[in-house]
Parts: structure tokens; sequence; C-alpha cells
């Protein structure tokens, strides 16, 4: 603050102190002492507003800061040639002594401040490397450039340059691995349940790091169970930034007939990491003597097969397998990899599948399929003509004449949550309707149609309850073109049929409590529980010990365990249903995720400038001085005593 300015603040509180005590006041004796003291305080007031920051004061402290990286990819080796090469973190912390930042923030799952003189006892533990939240950490600091330290595979790189450059802080991004070409697994997917002897499918993911060009065209898999091969695979090497995909079918083995739960490991055989990382992804699969899943079967040339798989293999537990009848006792078995099998494997097949899906004529239906649709107690039919659909109390009329168009308004059933604001004027007509009836009970609408749309509405798809059991018969062909026309179509055909196989399938499960969500380290599992479920327990054990437990006399329909680390747990659940009481035991394998090793495409490093701005950077967020404001208010007390002295209100 200049002379000038304390000359200024001076003049004003003696002329308002003046002014005050001279044309407001009562003429009183001693009003001098008064007067002196409100121009003291105002002197102050009017002193503090213009006072500097003060020096040393506030969160923020001169000088540059570091963000260094912790997750877990930073405990691999510097470089790839030389096996004693200092780990990424090691060499971070040597650079960083070199820089002598005035503040250094951890980041990786989260951002944490660290002590400059703690860092010997840092250690890379985290599962990601996100550097967004550390930028913001920085910038509300009061930084206006940072370091940051890190092997390049941040998992928010691109979000964190778009933050900084908002926010006009300026990054530099410093490496301490070299680029490494590597290819490594992200994830293996495979059905919960599996039928010994069936084939097993599961599905592998997978990218490539550093410079792809110096990788081989194609990476080998394989899969692994009790010390065993039990398949290999190969596929192209991906783009760089893209993920690779591949399927590896096996028969699915068990020993004995009762079930077990057999643990599959897929292995990248080729290229080898470098860098020694892991390179290995694991699922568990309860192998049963009997099927699982749901079979959709259609005896009629038609594309609805084709095009309903997806939604039943993604709702229905153990996923689907469909056949389209060829003739002479021949199938093809849809899927990734259609093959032409036998009509026992079909049978097979249909033997306690959660869901029977039958797309046929009913008067035209193999006496094998009739058989399981009579007691099955779950079943969606395609009606393909007229007559009596065994097992199911329906019987089909028709064809109908004229062009039959869906029509509003939605009628309450499993899918009017899912067609909500649905247009259904975009919709085309359905090629020929089929009108479904049943003596025995009512049924529910799912959409309907009206021909021309004009006059009286049919139903295209009604579904039907009957004690424990449940069923759905659609009376329209040709549905697959409304999931073909995309837009509003599609998102009414994933409607429709997602809301009526959920409904099928939600209480076809023999478990009352069933693990949903089987964790990332770090993360909860998910169980969900089946309605009228009581007295509910489930306990985490790991090497034989507790580890959590809950238990509800009247349960959620979902409950969420702890975050879990790594490891194998076994996981006991005992509840009551309607049956009676049931316990389950399964596997729960925590492994961290193999993501964070593998950097998906080779960048720059980030270097973005700092915003130009009228303050300093020591000077950012520092605090303006309050003893001025506390001495005035005390002098302003003295004040008020000395007037009352004289007889000044």
């Amino acid at each position: 603050m200049t002379a000038g300015l304390w000359l200024l603040a001076a003049l004003v509180g003696v002329a308002v102190a003046a002014w005050a005590y001279g044309t407001r006041e009562e003429r009183v004796s001693g009003r001098a002492g008064p007067a002196a003291l409100r121009a003291a305080a105002l002197f102050l007031i009017v002193g503090g507003l213009a006072l500097p920051a003060l020096r040393g004061g506030g969160p923020a402290a001169p000088g540059p800061v570091a963000l260094l990286d912790v997750s877990r990819s930073m405990t691999l080796p510097v470089r790839a040639d030389d096996p004693a090469a200092p780990v990424r973190l090691d060499s971070a912390l040597i650079r960083l002594a070199e820089l002598a930042p005035s503040r250094v923030y951890l980041f990786g799952d989260d951002v944490v401040a660290a002590r400059i003189d703690g860092l010997d006892s840092v250690m890379a533990t985290h599962n990601a490397s996100r550097l967004l939240p550390a930028l913001r950490a920085a910038q509300l600091g009061g930084a206006d450039s940072v370091w940051v330290l890190t092997d390049g595979g941040l998992a928010d790189r691109d979000r964190a340059v778009e933050e900084a450059e908002r926010i006009g802080l300026g990054v530099r991004e410093l490496r301490v691995a070299e680029a490494v070409p590597r290819a490594g697994l992200i994830a293996m997917r495979a059905p919960r349940r599996a039928q010994a002897g069936d084939t097993l499918r599961v599905a592998l993911e997978f990218r490539v790091g550093g410079d792809p060009d110096a990788l081989p065209d194609s990476v080998a898999f394989r899969i692994e169970s009790g010390g065993e091969v039990v398949a290999t695979a190969q596929a192209p090497r991906p783009a760089p930034g893209r993920v690779g995909r591949t399927e590896v079918a096996f028969v699915a083995g068990s020993e004995g007939g009762s079930p077990e739960w057999r643990r599959y490991e897929a292995v990248l055989a080729n290229p080898a990491d470098p860098l020694g990382a892991p390179g290995q992804a694991v699922a568990w699969v309860e192998v049963t003597g009997s099927a699982a899943g749901a079979v959709l079967l259609s005896t009629v040339p038609s594309w609805d097969a084709r095009f309903l798989v997806p939604t039943i293999d993604r709702l229905a537990r153990g996923g689907v397998r469909a056949f389209q009848l060829l003739g002479d006792g021949r199938f093809l078995e849809l899927g990734p990899r259609p093959r032409i099998v036998d009509e026992s494997v079909a049978r097979t097949a249909l033997s306690g599948a959660s869901l029977l899906a039958v797309h046929a004529e009913p008067e035209r239906i193999p006496e094998w399929v009739a058989g399981e649709l009579r007691s099955h107690p779950r079943a969606l039919f395609f009606a393909a003509g007229a007559g009596e659909i065994p097992g199911l109390d329906v019987r089909t009329t028709g064809p109908l004449p004229g062009e039959w168009y869906p029509v509003g308004p939605v009628p309450p059933s499993p899918s009017s949550a899912l067609l909500a604001g649905a247009v259904l004027d975009e919709l085309p007509p359905v090629r020929e309707l089929y009108a479904a009836v049943s003596a025995a009970s009512e049924g529910r609408p799912v959409i309907d149609a009206a021909r021309n749309r004009r006059g009286e509405g049919r139903s295209l798809l009604t579904v039907w309850e009957d004690g424990e059991r449940r069923w759905a018969v659609a009376g329209a062909s040709d549905w697959w073109r409304w999931s073909l026309r995309g837009g509003g179509s599609k998102r009414v055909y994933d409607g429709i049929f997602g809301g009526v196989v959920n409904w099928l399938v939600e209480d076809a499960e023999p478990e009352l409590v069933s693990l949903v969500r089987s964790p990332a380290a770090g993360e909860a599992p998910l169980w969900r529980v089946r309605a009228g479920t009581t007295e509910l327990s489930i306990r985490l054990l790991k090497d034989g010990a507790e580890v959590w437990s809950d238990s509800s006399s009247d349960p959620a329909a979902e409950v969420a365990g702890p975050a879990l680390a790594a490891g194998l747990y076994e996981a006991e659940a005992r509840a009551t249903g309607p049956a009676g009481t049931a316990d389950v035991r399964y596997p729960i394998e925590v492994v961290l995720d193999p993501a964070e090793f593998i950097v998906p495409v080779h960048s720059a490093p980030i270097v973005t400038q700092a915003a130009a701005g009228d303050r300093r950077p020591d000077e950012m967020r520092r605090p303006r001085p309050v003893w001025p404001f506390l001495v005035a208010a005390l002098i302003l007390c003295c004040e008020w005593i000395w007037r009352n002295r004289i007889g000044l209100r």
C-alpha cells in the first residue's frame, strides 16, 4: 500500500468524523475525543480494504506443483531390455527429488495430498490412473501449472487435456518409462452355468499398446482349467485404440453327475509380455448335469429367431441356444459360429431349460417339442399358423385379412414401462396376424394392432399366468422388420420382448438369492433376492474365515456387500422361500483390472499452457489481513463508551 493511499484513508476518516460530530451531534464539551476515535476506526477500515495479501498465508504456497502417478502399472520396470532396471515409481521419485516441487499430489483411483518428506513410503497400489481429479485439486489449491510424473497410461487423457485448457492450468507430462509394444487381456466373459458335455463358449477381450507394428499380426490365447489346456484360440491384432474380441468354444466337462464350480483361466500365449505384467483373465462356471439357460427352436423359415436371440441371451441366466430346423432331423444351431447338429442335440438342450421359446405352426409341431410345451413352466410361442398350441390352452385363428398396424395406448403389461413414450405410428404393419384366444384363462395384451389403423384392436402378443406357470403367445409374424429399421422401431421391439422375456424368466431360477455382479478389486458384490424370500443370511469367507455377513428377516430386492480386495472368496447364502429353505455356495474371485497395465495408444506427452492472469501464482487464494478490522471494532466500542460518558446517545 502506497503513502498516497494511507493519506487518502486518513483524510476520509477525519472528514467523516468531523462531519458527523460537527453537524449531526449535540454541541457538548468533550466531543473531540470520540470524534478522533471514529476517525481512527474509519482509517483502519478503509486502509484494511486496500492492504496487500498476507505473505505466507493461505493454502497456496509459491513454487511448482507435482502430480505423481501411483497406479499399479508404476510397479513395472522402466525398460524391457534390462531386468535390473528400477521400477517406474522409483524412477519417478528420483525425478521428483530433482524437480523439488513445493507440493505433491498422488493420483490413481482418487487424489491425495502428500507430504514432501513422506514420499519414501509411497506405494503404487491404485487400480487406475485418473488425472482429471488431480488437476482440479491442484487448481483449487492455487497452482497455475503442474508437472505430471507418470508412465503414460492415463485412463482419462483426453478429458484431462480438455479440463486443463478450460481452467487455464499449465500441464507438462514427464514420462518415466519408454513405450513398449505389448498385448494384453482385458476381460473374459462366460456363462455362469453350463451343462456337462455341451459346448461352452467364452468371449475374450484384448488390446495392444505401444507401437502395434512391432507386434505380430495375430494374438494367441489358451484356456486352462485344473492345470490342463482345454482350448486355444488365435485372433487378428486389433488396431491401436481398439478392443479386439474373439470367441473360444470347448466342451464343458464335469467329474461325476453332481454340479461343480470349475475355474477357467484365459492366458495370453503370444506375444508374451516383455515386462512380465499379468496376462490372465478368470471366469467361474457351474457345470451341471442338466441343461441351463433358455432354448429357442424354430421349425419354420423366418428371421424372427435370429433377431430374438440377443434379447433372450441378455436376460436369461445361462444365455440362450437357438436351433433352426433344416429338415431330415438336422438343425442349424445359431450363434457366432453356426453349426449343423442332429435332432438329439436339440432334444437334450430343451430338457431342463429355464425358458422354452418355440416358433412353429401349431398343427405341425414335432411331438418331442409338444411334450416339452405341455410341462414347461415358462414358454414363449410364436404362432406361424392356426391351430391348438399344445399345453398352453391357447388356440390361434386366422390369418386375419388386411394390414394390421400397431396402435396405442399401450395396455398395462410386463413391457408397458419399457414402451413409455414410444411412437407406434412409425412402425410398419405385421405381415400376418393369428388371433390367440384361450377358454381357460384371460390373458393380458402387450401391444395391440388395428386393421388399417381403424376399428377394433387385436392383440399382437398376449401373456398368461397360472400359479407358478407363465407363458406368452405372439400371433404376428415378421417382428424382425421392426428391429432392422433401427431408431424408434427398434426401441419398441426391444421394449416388447425385453419386458416379456424378463417377466418369463424373473422367477424361473431355482435360487432364492443369486449373484448378479462379480466385482473387480475395490468394488462390492451385488445379490438379487427373489420376491417372497424371508430369513436371508449371506456370509463371505476367505481362507475359511468370515470377512462379512448380513442377515434380514424381510430382505430388500438387492443386497450389496462390502468393497473387496483381490482374492478368492466363498459366498454362503441361506434363505426361505415358498418351497422351503435353500442353501447355496459359490466362489467369488476378485481380480485386479488387467487393463491398467496396457497403454492403449502411443500418444505424445501432455503439454498445455497456463492462462495469463493479473495475479501472480504466489498471490492466488491468499486472504486479506484481519487485524485492522478487529482493532477498528475495538476502537468503535471505546467511542460508544466515551459518548455515553459525555451525554451523547
